[in-house]
């Protein structure tokens, strides 16, 4: 009897290692799929449009228009760093730098993630490495921040596909939509498990995930949460509207205000689908082929897709590379 289970137990652990490297092949075979989805992507980019001019581009923009980019670009990283801090000391008092490090790290370790709800797992490891809170607490803070930047961004897509939906061909209108539709389903989905009674064999499975989940909705008017939520909004729409104008004016572009508004977040909301890497690649051509559907020509609005996205993305990720190096092989103590 010892020795059969003994044999069991040997199967089991094999079984085990067998399941773990199936899972890892899977793992490999989505990635290598996304990476090809995001070559795809800058291939028709170059097939379909005059790419040769967005990059010359790059190199002729005026020293004016770079002054004032800047700020613009670098403002976003302090202010929804600010809006980690304040939900953070609703727990507890924490220095900035710590939560700046977190968000760096996170910021480029998630750049790489086929969406950016994968700083849901990373950052509450991340916060608890710098700053020691518990593990459960930091997930609560993320979590709450994350519901946040979802509702703001699809809120604000969603307003974005109302206002140009009749200048849009279907299939671009159908990505669009499930893209804001995936950000509001993060809210509306930890709002039902917050508040509605679920079957008993849910909160078996998962009692002390669900009980965080609920924990999140915890005085949502707090003037913590109120203050993040105006950050947040001023780092990812309306900063993001001024960096796309200043790049669109360097490039000639004239759009109305309300749309240099709302077409950053509508076009970049496509990175929270898990089909490429960071969005990288399928976020040029959308955002491309919404401004040629704007009556944008295709140099014009290639050149200020990509130059928005060197900006917007490209650049703060070199950047938040290099210190997020020197964040985690340093033993300076924060």
């Amino acid at each position: 009897m010892t020795e059969k289970t003994r044999g069991d137990r040997g199967n089991a652990d094999t079984t085990g290692e067998t399941r773990e490297e199936t899972d890892s092949r899977w793992r490999s075979v989505g990635t290598v799929l996304k990476v090809l989805v995001s070559v795809a992507s800058f291939g028709y980019l170059l097939w379909k449009f005059p790419v040769e001019r967005a990059f010359r581009s790059m190199f002729e923009i005026s020293a004016p228009y770079l002054v004032v980019l800047v700020p613009v670009v670098l403002l976003p990283i302090f202010l929804t760093s600010r809006s980690l801090q304040l939900l953070y000391e609703e727990h507890e008092s924490v220095r900035f730098l710590p939560i700046f490090k977190v968000d760096t790290v996170d910021f480029v370790v998630n750049s790489f993630l086929p969406t950016r709800l994968g700083s849901l797992a990373t950052t509450p490891l991340i916060l608890n490495k710098y700053t020691g809170i518990e593990l459960r607490r930091a997930f609560v803070i993320k979590g709450v921040q994350l519901q946040m930047i979802a509702a703001i961004n699809g809120l604000v897509a969603l307003t974005g596909l109302f206002v140009l939906l009749r200048y849009l061909g279907r299939n671009i209108a159908l990505v669009l939509l499930a893209s804001a539709t995936v950000y509001l389903a993060l809210p509306v989905f930890a709002f039902l498990l917050g508040w509605v009674d679920l079957p008993r064999f849910v909160t078996d499975r998962a009692p002390k995930l669900l009980a965080s989940v609920g924990e999140m909705q915890h005085d949502l008017l707090s003037s913590n949460k109120l203050k993040s939520v105006a950050l947040l909004f001023v780092s990812f729409v309306v900063l993001s509207g001024v960096r796309f104008g200043i790049v669109g004016a360097s490039q000639g572009l004239e759009l109305s205000p309300l749309r240099y508004l709302l077409i950053p977040t509508l076009i970049y909301s496509v990175t929270v689908l898990p089909v490429s890497i960071g969005g990288i690649g399928v976020t040029e051509v959308t955002g491309t082929t919404v401004l040629v559907a704007l009556g944008v020509s295709p140099s014009v609005a290639t050149s200020v897709i990509i130059l928005d996205r060197v900006f917007a993305a490209y650049l703060p990720l070199a950047l938040l590379y290099v210190y997020a190096n020197y964040v985690v092989h340093s033993d300076v103590s924060v």
